[in-house]
């Protein structure tokens, strides 16, 4: 089991993105295969399609499975450190506690089932990010234990399906007077060869009084040749250039 969230103690805040999301885009936007879908949750649709202005070849759904969840219209407002305003959040789903056993057994809490068209010559990279809160401070401290995030390819949980994970970045987003914690995590996976379709799931376990409130959801995809297809492209360039020297 991979955790994607590391130890948050402390803020990045940067003034005026705490209502922007999708705000640190990896910038795959120019590839031929890219994709995008975001989720912010507007309403309590679930399963839910992603927002309007995807871009994607079929149909990809969010689907909410944990036990005990509830759909929050009004977030509240985000404050800085020194308690200055930076935004109002709107619309999310709170997943509350119990949920799963400590240590022994996380439960799902979320899946995205996003369409592809499968191609053995092509490494497929995923890269989302996840706008959440969280209890307190402390709660924040250990969620890289509670929480689990994993991909897998063609709808099979195993290892010869599961996508490596790559790496994620983490910043503190801000916090609310009630001393709830605002945090923002993208994570970047790979598998090859492309999948026909891939599914994220985010699992958990929570104990009884804790909560986490799903804020947003974006996710980004994008094909990459393998070296081999790049070579064998490189050659053929090459072997292009010759046949109109010699002409």
């Amino acid at each position: 089991m991979r955790s994607v969230f590391l130890l948050v103690t402390g803020f990045c805040i940067c003034a005026g993105s705490v209502s922007a999301d999708y705000n640190n885009p990896p910038g795959w936007e120019n590839d031929p295969y890219f994709t995008h879908q975001s989720w912010s949750f507007t309403d309590s649709s679930n399963p839910s399609a992603p927002d309007s202005g995807y871009v994607s070849p079929g149909s990809p759904v969010f689907n909410l499975t944990a036990a005990n969840h509830t759909w929050v219209d009004d977030l509240g407002m985000v404050y800085d450190p020194s308690f200055n305003p930076l935004g109002q959040r709107q619309g999310g789903w709170r997943v509350d506690g119990p949920s799963g056993i400590r240590d022994v057994e996380r439960e799902d809490w979320f899946t995205i089932d996003i369409p592809n068209t499968p191609n053995p010559n092509l490494t497929k990279e995923i890269w989302i990010e996840l706008t959440f809160m969280v209890k307190n401070l402390g709660h924040a401290g250990t969620i890289s234990n509670d929480v689990d995030l994993q991909i897998f390819a063609d709808g099979i949980s195993d290892g010869d399906h599961q996508f490596d994970y790559l790496g994620s970045i983490e910043e503190g987003l801000g916090g609310s007077l009630q001393g709830e914690i605002w945090v923002r995590s993208a994570s970047t996976f790979s598998f090859f060869p492309q999948p026909g379709n891939e599914t994220i799931t985010l699992s958990g376990w929570l104990d009884d009084g804790f909560y986490v409130v799903l804020d947003q959801v974006d996710v980004d995809t994008r094909c990459i040749p393998e070296p081999a297809t790049l070579s064998l492209l490189g050659m053929g360039v090459l072997a292009l250039v010759r046949r109109r020297k010699n002409r």
